[in-house]
């Protein structure tokens, strides 16, 4: 009887476990979510393709990233993990796309001309993370700077806006993400939640 009493003590405690464990796990899930937006005003987005680094330093093109999976980003000059907790769909947007082009921030000496050495496209309302605190695409000059991480040796190192093109091309379905840290990488490049 004694045995008995305390199996079905046992048996109990782990069932108030279990459940709460997947409570646990259900709030992380309820509160993860997929955003289909049918407004495109002043909304934050980017193209299907654009490439998000993952926190195992593989890239996914934005479209392919999941509610739950964890992504790379910056924080005071070095990468981090943060985990991704929403994600806004947005078809056939409105706004065009805004290209930003950058290029090192060190100056260059050799003399030859500077070409920009990366392309960063989402919506003018797009928030990035400068050296002045988060801007808009749209509001970004040649004085602000942005963060680029390089995989090859986990540096995160300084990028100055060469130019700003706005209506650079329209695409017929765009994502952003939300993560847990605000920031994310795209195309090693630091941005900004909402």
């Amino acid at each position: 009887m004694k045995f008995l009493t305390t199996s079905i003590f046992s048996l109990l405690s782990l069932t108030i476990f279990a459940q709460t464990e997947i409570a646990a796990v259900s709030s992380i899930q309820s509160q993860a979510t997929i955003r289909i937006s049918k407004s495109t005003k002043r909304c934050k987005y980017f193209s299907a393709n654009a490439p998000v680094t993952m926190a195992d330093g593989s890239i996914k093109s934005i479209a392919e990233v999941r509610v739950g999976e964890h992504v790379k980003t910056c924080k005071d000059g070095k990468t981090t993990i943060t985990q991704v907790k929403q994600i806004d769909v947005f078809n056939q947007p409105t706004s065009p796309l805004t290209a930003v082009y950058l290029r090192p921030a060190e100056e260059n000496t050799s003399g030859s001309p500077i070409v920009p050495a990366l392309l960063l496209e989402a919506t003018p309302h797009h928030y990035v993370q400068t050296n002045h605190g988060r801007k808009r695409m749209k509001r970004l000059s040649k004085k602000d700077i942005l963060y680029h991480y390089e995989p090859s040796t986990g540096i995160v190192s300084s990028w100055k806006v060469g130019a700003v093109q706005e209506n650079a091309r329209r695409v017929s379905k765009a994502y952003n993400l939300e993560t847990v840290e605000g920031t994310y990488l795209v195309d090693n490049v630091m941005v900004a939640n909402n």
